[in-house]
């Protein structure tokens, strides 16, 4: 009995650290890069030994990387699609996807104020075929969500004349390259920022007379 409780415990009292661990695994994938990145460098930047990031991720670095776009791919379902999910008008599930992708990227935790996590999911040349079928999988869910979600305006009349899977690949493209240039010392807050993309975004997508907060 004492066997098969300790992995519980561990599990529970363990979760902060693993985050801890896949924050900065990802800030530096995205910094050096997943090739030039070493067990060691991650275990330096949390303050740990290398066995001890072993303990914690004994298959190495192949199996950190599929753990870190797991982690990264859990907090988009919670804070993005599943809020997404639980509304019917598709305006409105455009807008919280913009808005809450947007801010999950530029409210992160790594230390030039992004959420590193978010950002590494195409360091895909590390996984293995198998890690790789299920990021995808994943990933494409993400990608269908919001392709109906156009879809669904396209067809009530609310898309301009665009390819709707151009569309929605561009609404990440815009959405993902907010890692480059936004600072959170900067002008404008992450809701801020987020507020305006969505604007943005949707002000090119819809047409004029049905836009968010213009319906005649």
């Amino acid at each position: 009995m004492k066997a098969q409780k300790k992995p519980n415990k561990i599990t529970e009292t363990s979760k902060k650290r693993l985050s801890q661990i896949y924050v900065a695994a990802a800030q530096l994938f995205y910094d050096k890069g997943y090739d030039a990145t070493s067990m060691s460098d991650i275990a330096d930047t949390v303050g740990m030994t290398k066995a001890g990031i072993y303990h914690f991720i004994p298959g190495g670095k192949k199996d950190l990387l599929f753990a870190v776009m797991q982690y990264g791919m859990d907090r988009l379902e919670t804070n993005v699609v599943t809020p997404a999910l639980a509304i019917a008008d598709a305006e409105q599930r455009l807008r919280s996807v913009v808005i809450n992708h947007s801010r999950l990227i530029s409210s992160g935790s790594g230390r030039d104020g992004h959420n590193p996590v978010t950002i590494v999911v195409d360091e895909v040349a590390g996984l293995s075929p198998a890690q790789l079928r299920k990021i995808t999988q994943r990933k494409r869910a993400y990608l269908d969500l919001v392709r109906g979600t156009l879809q669904q305006l396209k067809d009530e009349g609310k898309l301009k004349d665009v390819d709707v899977t151009v569309a929605a690949f561009s609404l990440f493209g815009m959405m993902l390259w907010l890692s480059r240039w936004f600072r959170p010392d900067g002008r404008l807050t992450s809701e801020q920022v987020s507020e305006e993309i969505s604007k943005f975004a949707l002000g090119g997508l819809l047409r004029p007379q049905v836009r968010l907060g213009h319906r005649s």
